[in-house]
């Protein structure tokens, strides 16, 4: 699988998972996932509490903005 870091999300990067989607991984821990949708657009889910938890679709956004909302939805706060 390869891995990618997110430009502009400080500790958060992607990598390529077995299904063809992205894997979110902040601090090397899963926060979320995403996978294409039509055109430039991402469908994104969040981690759910537990292990066993298949998560929750939070919408449909552009990459990058994809990762954005994961990780805010994780926790991460952007810089100030």
């Amino acid at each position: 699988m390869g891995s990618e870091r997110s430009p502009f999300l400080f500790g958060v990067k992607l990598t390529r998972t077995a299904s063809g989607g992205m894997a979110v991984l902040w601090s090397d821990n899963l926060i979320g996932w995403l996978h294409a949708s039509i055109g430039d657009r991402w469908n994104a889910y969040v981690c759910g509490p537990r292990a066993d938890d298949p998560g929750r679709p939070i919408g449909r956004f552009t990459k990058e903005e994809a990762v954005r909302r994961i990780a805010l939805e994780a926790g991460w706060r952007e810089p100030t």
